[in-house]
């Protein structure tokens, strides 16, 4: 039996659990990302703008994510994630509900979802992670993979909502139900996160060990975390977002392709529990490398069977989808340690979040440019095992931070 303290620490882990997971699937990068591609069809029947034109949003999106990122990551360390992730995501919900508002031009759209970026960082995994990889010490894999299903649940439920909310009431609607999603999610997350473990909000950094992230930089893992980090989104990034209408060009209805899309959020669920067990077991870049190779053979298995295969393929890059999250977070603390986790997770988060949105954009222009997905796909492909080759480059776990890993 457990006593009143053990009850009321275990009740405290459940929440960050909890609170982690409810601010991700409802989190900025996990809703405008999965919608995106659900977007696209409406707002080129309605505006005439290209899919790369529209793709690009992605790009002017997560270079605000590339910009802001280290910075949020400071602001974390100091006021906890509690403060930074709920006020985020209220600050993107009225960033969204201004968008629907005001944007009759593509350059509308790109500069809202920079603004959206900007004010929604507060609500990625940079911190909405935090707490999980810093309270937990034993089982931090499987903990993270828990806490970020609820990115891969937003890859299941986004696509269907917004194509549903979009034929019924229109495209506008859609967004205003996702920034409604973010407001409810917000009070949850502060909830979840304003007592720590350990019992200290904000400036929780200092009871850590671990580099600060001028020392961080210095060393040779940091900068090939940061190249993997960069190759793996790029290559994963747009063929999630143009799978809807990678589908639809191949003769599935609206409906249909997002039904297959979600089959990414499902598979992503699972896969986060799986990889985060394996994580806690196995050594971390051999886990990498085999989740990187799952990612190109789904992609590969796209360009040789097209839709005849489609949900074994959506599945095998649902595996990968968001498990790049919790290895990238687990790689971080396991060789820089937790003291200023925030800041260093923080650039290579961010990093990741520019390949995340770049990518779309390439992949839009290069579907226009050959006027089919099979190029883009190559590439897409090419990049994530260019990623996997790129762990082969990563040193030895630092001893004094390999009991925080385990």
């Amino acid at each position: 039996m457990l006593d009143r303290a053990q009850r009321r620490e275990l009740l405290s882990m459940q929440g960050l659990l909890f609170a982690s997971a409810i601010g991700l699937t409802a989190g900025m990068t996990a809703t405008m990302f999965y919608s995106l591609g659900a977007f696209i069809p409406p707002l080129q029947a309605e505006f005439g703008w290209s899919r790369g034109d529209i793709s690009l949003g992605a790009s002017f999106l997560t270079i605000a994510v590339f910009l802001t990122g280290t910075v949020v990551g400071r602001l974390c360390d100091r006021f906890g994630a509690a403060t930074v992730g709920a006020l985020s995501l209220l600050a993107y919900a009225v960033a969204v509900v201004v968008m629907v508002a005001v944007m009759k031009e593509l350059h509308h759209f790109w500069v809202a979802y920079f603004c959206i970026a900007v004010l929604g960082v507060g609500s990625t995994p940079i911190v909405l992670v935090r707490p999980i990889t810093t309270e937990f010490q034993a089982a931090r894999g499987i903990a993270l993979g828990v806490a970020l299903t609820g990115a891969g649940i937003a890859g299941f439920w986004v696509p269907r909502l917004v194509a549903n909310v979009t034929e019924v009431h229109g495209w506008r609607q859609a967004y205003l139900a996702l920034a409604g999603i973010a407001v409810l999610a917000a009070p949850l997350v502060w909830l979840g996160f304003r007592r720590l473990s350990h019992g200290h909000v904000g400036s929780e950094s200092q009871h850590y060990l671990g580099m600060s992230h001028s020392e961080a930089r210095r060393k040779s893992c940091y900068w090939v975390l940061s190249l993997m980090a960069f190759a793996m989104a790029c290559g994963i990034a747009g063929v999630i977002v143009h799978m809807l209408p990678m589908f639809i060009d191949l003769g599935a209805t609206p409906l249909h392709a997002a039904g297959i899309a979600s089959t990414v959020g499902i598979a992503s669920v699972l896969g986060r529990l799986a990889i985060g067990y394996m994580l806690d077991r196995l050594p971390t870049v051999l886990v990498t490398i085999a989740v990187l190779v799952l990612a190109s053979a789904g992609i590969f298995l796209l360009v040789a069977a097209g839709l005849a295969w489609a949900y074994g393929a959506a599945a095998l890059l649902g595996l990968a989808a968001g498990a790049e999250i919790d290895l990238l977070a687990y790689l971080t603390v396991s060789y820089f340690g937790r003291r200023h986790y925030g800041a260093i997770y923080g650039w290579q988060y961010s990093v990741f979040a520019l390949g995340y949105g770049l990518s779309p954009y390439f992949v839009g222009q290069l579907h226009d440019a050959s006027g089919s997905y099979v190029l883009p796909l190559l590439c897409s492909g090419a990049l994530i095992i260019a990623a996997a080759f790129s762990c082969l480059w990563l040193p030895k776990i630092q001893p004094e931070f390999a009991g925080q890993a385990i």
